[in-house]
């Protein structure tokens, strides 16, 4: 997969220093790719891998490109994707993070997500700020509390964006 138009907008819009972050569940590593420098990955990434057993570090081909159906590493562990799967806690890095840009965010741009997977959704009680927007194909249960909703695109609304 490649990064859209939303990715790159993004991007664009924390060089040029009007976005602090990106906080995203998405696992693919595509902000990254667009160009974007500060992304909270609360779910995860496929972009790197790891022992389970161990923690040795594995690079994000590894998996694809070791031969084996299931990769193991020289410690007999079983080398995984960085993600987090059902009943596993997320990145508390990125979690703090994410907590920590949205108490300060005048605005807060919700994009792509129906805001219903737990406990991603929750971030949202973390905002403060004056300013939310959900850009977002069907409807929110934050629908009533946003200052402005785009039922467009994302791409598209992005890319109308002048930085």
């Amino acid at each position: 997969c490649l990064p859209n138009k939303a990715h790159k907008k993004l991007a664009e819009m924390e060089a040029a220093g009007k976005l602090d972050a990106v906080i995203t569940q998405n696992i693919d590593g595509l902000h990254q790719k667009a160009g974007s420098k500060v992304v909270y990955e609360v779910h995860g990434t496929t972009e790197k891998n790891y022992c389970s057993r161990c923690g040795k570090r594995y690079p994000a081909d590894f998996i694809y490109t070791c031969g084996a159906k299931i990769p193991h590493c020289e410690c007999g562990g079983i080398i995984r994707p960085d993600v987090t799967l059902y009943g596993e806690s997320l990145p508390e890095d990125a979690w703090d993070n994410s907590i920590r840009v949205l108490r300060s965010a005048q605005c807060f741009i919700v994009g792509g997500t129906s805001l219903t997977v737990y406990p991603a959704s929750s971030l949202l009680h973390w905002f403060r700020g004056p300013f939310l927007i959900i850009c977002n194909r069907g409807e929110t249960q934050y629908d009533k509390t946003a200052d402005l909703i785009f039922r467009e695109n994302i791409g598209e609304v992005f890319s109308r964006i002048t930085v």
